[in-house]
């Protein structure tokens, strides 16, 4: 139980360190030094939560490599079949 109480008293003081530096930021008022520690306090929440890059990576990929996939067979297909008609293999 000591542990669990330990490490809620170090989350806690580093909010206290970083609601202090913003109030050293805001100069002092304590309204602008709340809205500054709240709005980072958000960002750095949505940043952890959301990582854009590896969320939208393989579902923007994956239909990409399917219709280069698709495309690239088709063209193929259309140049052997040119190929084939000119040249009697048929």
């Amino acid at each position: 139980m000591s542990i669990h109480l330990s490490q809620k008293t170090k989350g806690e003081d580093n909010h206290e360190l970083f609601y202090q530096e913003c109030l050293e930021k805001a100069e002092g008022d304590e309204l602008r030094a709340l809205a500054m520690y709240n709005h980072r306090q958000k960002e750095t929440h949505a940043r952890k939560t959301k990582d854009l890059d590896q969320m939208e990576k393989w579902p923007m990929l994956v239909p990409l490599l399917i219709l280069y996939t698709l495309g690239t067979i088709g063209v193929l297909g259309l140049v052997f079949g040119f190929l084939a008609s000119r040249l009697n293999w048929w």
